[in-house]
């Protein structure tokens, strides 16, 4: 079932609805068709309307002195978003956005070039992921048709991915994506010694 979202998810735009979340109540999203969404009433009447135009749940999970952690989960129990904002100094901060499903995180990487200090977020993301929320993978995923992929390809597999054969059953299929999966190391429970 996460799955057949996560697919719906990547199959619906090149870009997915994650990746262009907006909290702001009455906020003009892309449509399907590409052009902005009709205007909406506000998103939450006293006493509830059954509509399902609930906003978004926004939980904190974490905060600490670097890294901020925070859930979206839609109403309609779409797949959570994961906000991973990690403070590199007073001025620079790397963000990744996740979908979490079945034990495992997907991120995109964005066109472009990676932001400085993003190898810095990114290991903190993977940090948190294990220890806190038990994800077994992280899936990184990008175009086939950018002209980086090579290097993006090497960056990643220094911090330890390996690109994911499509046919892979954690992840959609979707032959115009690569992806890069990480695989977490089995915790075991620490012996207590008399």
């Amino acid at each position: 079932h996460d799955l057949a979202n996560l697919t719906l998810l990547l199959c619906v735009s090149p870009v997915p609805c994650w990746c262009r979340i907006s909290a702001a109540p009455n906020a003009r999203l892309q449509g399907l068709c590409g052009a902005p969404d009709a205007p909406h009433p506000p998103l939450k009447i006293p006493g509830g309307r059954g509509t399902g135009r609930d906003p978004p749940l926004h939980v904190l999970l974490h905060k600490d002195g670097r890294l901020t952690v925070t859930q979206v989960t839609s109403v309609r129990g779409s797949l959570p978003i994961l906000h991973f904002h990690y403070q590199l100094s007073e001025q620079r901060n790397a963000c990744w956005e996740t979908m979490f499903t079945s034990n495992s995180l997907f991120l995109e990487i964005p066109e472009g070039s990676l932001p400085e200090g993003s190898k810095e977020g990114l290991t903190s993301l993977l940090m948190f992921s294990e220890e806190k929320l038990g994800v077994s993978h992280v899936f990184l995923w990008f175009s086939k048709s950018r002209v980086d992929q090579a290097l993006l390809t090497r960056t990643f597999h220094y911090i330890g991915f390996e690109i994911v054969k499509p046919g892979h059953p954690l992840i959609p299929p979707r032959a115009d994506l690569v992806f890069l999966g990480y695989s977490m190391s089995p915790t075991c429970p620490e012996s207590e010694e008399d």
